[in-house]
């Protein structure tokens, strides 16, 4: 399989330099995911299209165990600088975080697994939005789970290109990478008083700066 993975090169590179051209933000990744679906439909795939809005899932074999291989497939509000070929024809929005290479990555799979003899299903889902939420804060994953996109599943695979490995190199961890972050907000209430007499306030400002101090501590401490 590596042999033939290593054949696929010039089918990466086209597929992630046509992505990366054409980048489109969450929820508006209408050409790509025509895309994906087209690509999958050709390889022989059963094929759902907008599943969480502009997700797509590919079928491969029926049966159990179900296994359900992720990557996104959205960009970002940037301006590319890049002085490249394939750069993005898309003013503002641009490929920054990988994606492109991802969906490459994904429809790569599906070429290779598509000539293997499977126990039971694999499951290819391209999700929208990874990068935003909706008007209901909800990103394309709880999109494309309310859709059934999840239904029957056993288990589910992702990955994240990482520019600090070497190239060639693959990183597993144990049990979690590349988590969800949270958002968090916190109010500090002051009390005002004269300039002269700041022992008798609470000088938020001040306060402020040992938050700051504590809140970076967190991790190394």
């Amino acid at each position: 399989m590596l042999d033939r993975a290593k054949a696929l090169q010039e089918d990466l590179i086209r597929w992630r330099r046509t992505i990366h051209q054409h980048p489109e933000l969450g929820f508006q990744e209408f050409k790509t995911a025509e895309f994906m679906a087209e690509t999958l439909r050709l390889l022989g795939l059963r094929v759902r299209t907008k599943v969480g809005r502009t997700g797509v899932v590919g079928y491969l074999e029926e049966g159990k165990p179900v296994v359900a291989l992720r990557a996104d497939m959205d960009a970002l509000p940037i301006e590319e600088a890049n002085d490249v070929p394939y750069a993005s024809q898309v003013p503002g929005v641009m490929h920054a975080c990988g994606h492109d290479a991802h969906t490459a990555i994904l429809l790569g799979v599906a070429v290779l697994l598509r000539e293997e003899e499977l126990p039971g299903q694999v499951r290819f889902l391209f999700q929208p939005a990874e990068e935003v939420n909706d008007e209901e804060g909800k990103s394309g994953a709880a999109r494309m789970i309310e859709d059934g996109a999840m239904e029957g599943v056993d288990v589910v695979l992702s990955l994240h290109v990482n520019s600090n490995l070497p190239v060639g190199t693959i990183d597993i961890d144990n049990p979690h990478i590349s988590a969800s972050v949270d958002t968090f907000y916190a109010t500090l209430i002051g009390k005002g008083c004269h300039g002269a007499y700041p022992h008798r306030g609470v000088d938020t400002i001040f306060i402020l700066g040992q938050v700051i101090n504590a809140i970076y501590g967190i991790v190394s401490r």
